[in-house]
């Protein structure tokens, strides 16, 4: 059986969605990080030697099903077209999963054991649209690997989590088109001290989008987008310069400005000299300036947000503030160990607490918590001027919603550059 190029096996993946006559069946087969062990240890010959074994293994257990195909479609990553039932397809995708597990790979004289992860999703006649088929694939592919080490995962075309897949990815070019036009618009909403200890006026940048007949959207579906594509890091370079912009054009401004990282910017090691050159350039006062990030993000990548967090606050001169407290992993004993100016409560608590004793237990802890370590708390999403009452009695320091001000435009990079 040859193995066939990827652009040949695409074709393949056409022709077969254009087959009403035989049922066939995708499948997305993913080697797990024993190639990069051996890559490391070893070097990048031991790796293709082994990837080599691997896809040997799959020719010979699928080679018996007159009228399959198999193509290497990524350096790890193979696919496999199977003139079988979605039933028959799964039971041989679970038997290739448990027949590697039992065997062992000796390269240049060590032994290694690598795994294979497997997407499934059927061909024509079920599916007709081959990106449709690929897109499946490939989110059932990511699925299973989101589950571990020798997982087969099925994915249906009527599937909802691929029909929000594929909302998302019709989304991004949209997305790209509006950062490479400046039509995302930067909005601001106030943080209002309200224990009448504070005196610095804080406000939170927000992104607005505005479509081609001027209308104003909220930005989720785009942020979503982003994050699942790998975008934010655009995002968030893109708030960063333009918020240094208005900064240059608006040098009297006595507020502190908070601006949010992604997780995708938290990993981004550049990014600390982009603010830092942004900021020199245009001028920007860095205790101006206030970063948050969630504490989801901080949680899951402590080391690069530690290391991150301590550019922007020590070498920079910026303050930090910790988001979506209370969700996200919610381990809270790791609160200690970030080094920031504001716990940030989440919302969601914050909605509930009139109504709900956990909710108002959680608000209560987090704001103990962050007066032992010598930090403010901001809560967010106040909305009703019981919520305010609660939170004052509670020691609350800043208060954010719409009982306190609505967002409103701060900057519009389009229309700075058309007056210029």
């Amino acid at each position: 059986m040859t193995v066939l190029s990827r652009p040949q096996f695409i074709e393949a993946i056409k022709l077969s969605c254009q087959n009403t006559n035989q049922q066939n069946t995708l499948l997305f087969a993913e080697i797990n990080h024993a190639t990069q062990v051996i890559s490391l240890i070893q070097g990048l010959e031991a790796e293709e030697n082994l990837i080599k074994s691997v896809e040997k293994f799959i020719v010979n257990t699928v080679l018996q099903y007159q009228g399959s195909q198999i193509g290497r479609i990524e350096s790890n990553r193979f696919g496999i077209i199977l003139p079988l039932s979605i039933e028959d397809s799964l039971d041989l995708a679970h038997h290739l999963t448990r027949k590697l597990d039992q065997q062992p790979f000796t390269v240049n004289g060590s032994t290694h054991y690598p795994k294979l992860i497997i997407g499934v999703t059927p061909l024509g006649p079920v599916t007709t649209a081959p990106e449709l088929a690929i897109a499946a694939a490939d989110e059932a592919l990511y699925q299973a690997r989101r589950i571990g080490h020798s997982i087969v995962q099925l994915i249906e075309p009527d599937d909802p989590r691929l029909r929000h897949y594929q909302q998302f990815l019709k989304l991004l070019p949209q997305l790209r088109k509006g950062l490479r036009e400046k039509n995302f618009v930067l909005y601001t909403q106030p943080i209002i001290a309200i224990n009448g200890k504070n005196s610095i006026k804080k406000a939170e940048v927000l992104l607005r989008y505005r479509d081609e007949n001027i209308a104003i959207h909220l930005p989720e579906r785009f942020l979503s987008t982003a994050g699942l594509f790998h975008v934010s890091r655009e995002i968030d370079l893109y708030v960063v310069h333009h918020f240094c912009r208005f900064i240059q054009q608006n040098p009297n401004r006595n507020t502190m400005y908070s601006i949010n990282i992604s997780g995708n910017t938290v990993r981004y090691t550049p990014f600390f000299t982009f603010v830092e050159r942004e900021f020199q350039f245009h001028g920007v006062d860095p205790k101006k300036v206030c970063f948050e990030m969630t504490e989801n993000v901080a949680d899951k990548d402590m080391f690069h947000a530690s290391k991150l967090m301590s550019l922007l606050k020590k070498q920079l001169g910026c303050y930090l503030s910790l988001d979506d407290i209370g969700i996200g992993s919610s381990n809270l004993s790791n609160l200690p160990r970030f080094n920031v100016d504001y716990f940030k409560i989440d919302g969601s608590y914050i909605k509930k607490m009139l109504d709900d004793p956990y909710s108002e237990l959680v608000v209560r802890f987090i704001t103990t918590a962050a007066k032992q370590l010598k930090k403010e708390v901001v809560a967010e999403y106040v909305e009703q001027p019981e919520q305010l009452e609660k939170l004052i009695s509670m020691d609350v320091d800043y208060a954010q919603g719409y009982l306190l001000g609505k967002p409103e435009i701060l900057f519009d990079p389009a229309e700075l550059d058309a007056v210029a």
